[in-house]
């Protein structure tokens, strides 16, 4: 208490050497645009009794002395918003009725609104330091009114263009995002801001502020491949070198598991400018959906030479001869799968892919010959069924197949008559397959 009466008598003391010395001292234009001398010389007055209501927490009283600066003297000093911002959020915080509430908060807003009458071009806290702080506020005291949160948040973003500032973009473009999943804002509006602020993103924002941002768009489920596609195939076909803009394209469509010639497209020039085996992957994984095995196959044979990491390597050449077997074209899966065998030879899936190439190129020949090919895939097998032992149910997959291929071998009565024995070697010779087994 009496630290408070010191400074109220100091206040006083100011006010009175004021006063005394209306004659000596002027007052410029903004402290009252039309007032006389002496209207100015109380305006500043006034002012320095705000200041000191509001340094002493007397917010009821220094409400009293902003409402008359506001109405006598609003250019006077960026002060009076500043404390009568921090002033309203005081009471919205304190406030015992949603009424109180909404009342103080129209006030705030209204503050806002009369700063940037007065202060719009102020060097260091205009118009677009205003717009954003405006905007924070209404979101977080006026959250339910989502038009009046988006709308406040496009006008400070336009307003900081020239300086942007990617934090205050996510935190819009989270609101956008999650207006949208609400069905508070349709997908055109929605597409559209996200345009025009990932235009600005690109500017300012850091690669931890761009990840958060690609994360909102890919959340929203407006992030579809024709949406995307409707966004940058205009700007590709305009700019087909431009490594970066392919870079974001392409990510963005493959995020989303776009198959489309669009994508594909994008995914060439990538590939051309900056070749590596996930780019290669992708385009086959998209080649695939579209029924396009052939494609499919040259990007996983470009995969395959891009890659580093044997085992992925391996995985490829695996992957390959899968759907070399579905083009029947089994001596090309098994070349594969027999790559895979090299690269990683503790690899199950590879065995089973080269047995089911030799079963399926027994086709090639006819009768004994063909038959005894279910040998070769047989001891394949039993490779895979040692390195699927602790996975039983890949070990019963690979016992079903082995019984399947027992049932195709050659006849006891016909391995009797060409003298061949349990157990006895033998030299498999059928087309391209061939190989030594033994007699079972």
């Amino acid at each position: 208490m009496k630290f408070a009466k010191i400074k109220m008598i100091l206040a006083l003391a100011v006010a009175g050497m004021i006063a005394s010395s209306a004659q000596a001292q002027e007052f410029g234009p903004e402290w009252g645009e039309n007032a006389t001398a002496e209207q100015r010389h109380q305006n500043a007055l006034t002012f320095n009794y705000y200041k000191d209501a509001y340094d002493n927490k007397n917010y009821d009283q220094a409400l009293i002395y902003l409402k008359d600066l506001l109405e006598k003297c609003p250019k006077a000093r960026v002060n009076i918003y500043v404390w009568g911002t921090n002033i309203y959020k005081q009471k919205i915080a304190r406030a015992t009725s949603l009424n109180e509430r909404g009342a103080y908060t129209d006030s705030l807003m209204m503050l806002y609104d009369k700063r940037v009458e007065n202060f719009a071009d102020h060097a260091t806290y205009g118009l677009g330091y205003i717009l954003k702080a405006k905007a924070r506020d209404y979101a977080m005291f006026k959250a339910s009114d989502v038009r009046g949160v988006i709308d406040n948040f496009t006008a400070a973003v336009k307003a900081n263009e020239d300086d942007v500032d990617p934090t205050f973009i996510n935190q819009y473009f989270n609101v956008l995002t999650e207006a949208y999943k609400n069905l508070d804002v349709e997908t055109d509006e929605y597409m559209e801001n996200y345009e025009y602020l990932a235009e600005l993103m690109a500017k300012a924002a850091n690669e931890e502020q761009q990840t958060a941002f690609d994360a909102l768009f890919s959340s929203s489920g407006a992030a579809d491949c024709e949406n995307l596609e409707k966004i940058y195939k205009e700007r590709v076909e305009a700019n087909p070198d431009d490594l970066d803009l392919i870079i974001k394209v392409f990510n963005q469509m493959n995020r989303v598991d776009c198959a489309t010639e669009f994508f594909v497209s994008v995914g060439q020039k990538y590939m051309a400018m900056q070749p590596s085996s996930s780019i290669a992957m992708a385009l086959a994984t998209a080649y695939e959906k579209m029924g396009d095995i052939e494609n499919s196959l040259e990007s996983l044979k470009a995969a395959v030479a891009s890659e580093t990491d044997p085992m992925l390597r391996a995985q490829l050449c695996i992957q390959i001869a899968g759907n070399m077997l579905s083009l029947n074209n089994p001596r090309e899966a098994a070349d594969f799968a027999k790559q895979a065998i090299e690269i990683n030879p503790d690899n199950g899936f590879a065995y089973i892919t080269l047995a089911s190439a030799y079963a399926q190129g027994a086709g090639s020949c006819s009768g004994f010959d063909a038959q005894s090919v279910y040998w070769l895939a047989y001891d394949v097998l039993q490779n895979a069924r040692r390195l699927f032992a602790d996975d039983a149910a890949q070990l019963e997959q690979v016992n079903m197949l082995m019984n399947t291929y027992r049932g195709s071998f050659p006849s006891k009565e016909e391995c009797f008559f060409r003298g061949l024995t349990t157990g006895a070697a033998h030299t498999v010779q059928c087309g391209w397959v061939s190989g030594r087994t033994t007699v079972k």
